[in-house]
């Protein structure tokens, strides 16, 4: 029990000097550019922003801090020790893999590279040179590395559940078929401040650590990779770092929500297949290679497995046979304000009948101020709003599913990993 206390006590007091550190504020300001580029995007096919940057920060550093507690108890519960899973590699690659696209700065990839490097170079140790980063590579703990991507993997599932689905932007998107249909980009980004463990070696006949901790013969579950020499124990020190953790995803055939809980429950389950491999692993050297391979490739088979059943289903945001449907609304506006919301089918306004984007615009901007919306809800409720609109020229705030006639759009195109890097090698001439 004093030990447990113990611990406690150094996760708080370690907790909060992530604070001071730089890789943290970095991260931060990683995750303000890419929501610069959302928004950015949205100023770009609807005039206006529907999204704050700031407020986007701020709510995603505010789960991150969530976030970085609850994966700071289950690094320590799994007993990682950091120093030797090769943070120093692991950081430079996933930012590298970030401007390949954004998705890319996860963990899975650069792991399961930085992993299968490792294994590489252990087994071609009597052949290569000797030189501090080749050994750095080969002393990594690479069950270490799989299991700290593991926890940084369920703590995202947690995160997707429980934001992923705030501060969604509306997109008109041209899916396989050639269709224009309304959807919305899900793209997440936080920052994690994190408390893990490193090691230490101090001799057996020390009694008592000032400021490291000596962990019963039970723990750590992994445990440290060092070989220890006769007369040396090893103990654990607490190590405030920092992490990013990204999150990007497409709804067409469902409502954001029920999206994000989707993903999050196959991330979830990722998360604890590749944490029990890397347990297992650190006991079992022969599936080491297993969930090396499995990092990367089963996180690649999530994305594409997503992709291909939100693909394969019927879009909901596309014109309805009566009415006009609502793709989104604007914060702050008087359409968002009366409670219209995404889905939403507007059937009148009025004694305007709605048939389609023009019937709306012609009816609003009359010499009226106070407008009667007859709307139709997502579960079939008719509803009616009424909505007084003072400014000019009159704005609802709504976004409407794209029509025949909408020009702008983005055009996905999946690629795998491999792809986007081809892309970007210099081509011959």
């Amino acid at each position: 029990m004093n030990t447990v206390i113990e611990m406690l006590g150094m996760l708080s007091n370690s907790f909060l000097y992530t604070f001071g550190n730089f890789i943290f504020w970095l991260v931060v300001l990683l995750v303000v550019f890419q929501y610069k580029k959302t928004v950015g995007m949205e100023v770009k096919m609807f005039g206006v922003p529907k999204n704050s940057i700031l407020r986007q920060t701020l709510v995603s550093a505010g789960f991150g801090i969530l976030g970085g507690i609850l994966a700071s108890v289950m690094l320590i519960i799994v007993g990682i020790s950091l120093d030797q899973v090769g943070i120093i590699y692991l950081w430079p690659l996933a930012i590298l893999f970030m401007f390949i696209n954004p998705r890319y700065i996860c963990f899975a990839y650069a792991g399961g590279i930085i992993g299968l490097l490792s294994m590489v170079s252990k087994g071609l140790s009597p052949i290569l040179p000797n030189n501090i980063f080749l050994e750095g590579l080969i002393n990594i703990n690479v069950p270490g590395l799989m299991a700290l991507i593991g926890i940084l993997h369920l703590t995202e599932s947690l995160l997707i559940a429980l934001s992923g689905h705030i501060g969604v932007s509306p997109l008109f998107i041209k899916n396989n078929s050639g269709q224009v249909v309304g959807g919305f980009s899900l793209q997440k980004f936080w920052p994690l401040p994190i408390v893990g463990l490193i090691t230490i070696l101090v001799p057996e006949a020390v009694q008592q650590l000032p400021q490291g901790l000596e962990m019963p013969t039970w723990w750590p579950l992994l445990g440290s990779s060092q070989i220890l020499e006769e007369g040396v124990k090893a103990a654990f020190m607490m190590l405030p770092i920092a992490a990013g953790l990204g999150y990007g995803d497409i709804s067409i055939s469902s409502f954001p929500r029920e999206k994000t809980l989707r993903s999050a429950k196959n991330l979830s389950g990722y998360s604890l297949l590749l944490l029990g491999l890397a347990i297992l692993a650190y006991y079992r050297v022969e599936l080491m290679f297993l969930a090396v391979i499995f990092a990367p490739l089963g996180h690649e088979y999530l994305i594409i497995k997503g992709n291909r059943e939100e693909f394969s289903k019927e879009p909901i945001f596309v014109p309805p046979e009566k009415g006009i449907k609502i793709l989104d609304t604007l914060p702050g506006y008087p359409g968002h304000k009366a409670g219209l919301s995404s889905g939403d089918v507007i059937m009148r306004i009025n004694d305007c009948i709605m048939e389609d984007r023009s019937d709306l615009n012609r009816c609003i901007q009359s010499e009226e101020k106070h407008f009667t919306l007859w709307v139709e809800k997502v579960n079939g409720k008719k509803v009616k709003y009424r909505i007084n609109l003072e400014s000019s020229p009159k704005k609802l705030g709504i976004i409407l599913v794209p029509d025949s006639q909408t020009s702008t759009y983005v055009e996905l195109k999946q690629r795998s990993l491999l792809d986007s890097l081809k892309e970007r090698l210099p081509r011959k001439k």
